[in-house]
């Protein structure tokens, strides 16, 4: 039989949906001390192509992690990116995800070690 889902499980998928892009954690992070500009954002990431930059904004925009506005600082149609409240409000989760890997990147390591040497002998 089916074995079904229970709502407790989907969440994990629903989170790693939402910021398991290879690059939305890291837009994120710098996005997180304020807001900026499109190509000062794109500087800042090194690596990154300009459209998976893009695809990842809109992604985070759209569901509501980030909003882009015209920065009234600058002259013409400067583009400002920036975490809203939703976004904000990854901070704790976050940050207890960090410490977890913090407390236990050496057992995670030591696991992908002996998995190593498993398959080769």
């Amino acid at each position: 039989p089916a074995i079904e889902v229970t709502i407790e499980w989907r969440r994990p998928y629903a989170l790693v949906g939402l910021i398991g892009g290879r690059w939305t954690l890291v837009v994120l992070a710098e996005l997180h001390a304020g807001g900026l500009r499109y190509q000062d954002l794109h500087d800042a990431l090194d690596g990154i192509s300009h459209k998976v930059l893009t695809d990842t904004l809109r992604r985070a925009e759209s569901d509501g992690l980030i909003r882009r506005h015209l920065d009234s600082g600058r002259m013409g149609t400067a583009t400002l990116y920036e975490l809203t409240d939703l976004g904000r409000s990854l901070d704790e989760p976050l940050a207890a995800l960090g410490r977890w890997v913090d407390a236990n990147w050496e057992l995670v390591e030591t696991a992908q070690r002996d998995w190593v040497r498993r398959i080769r002998s």
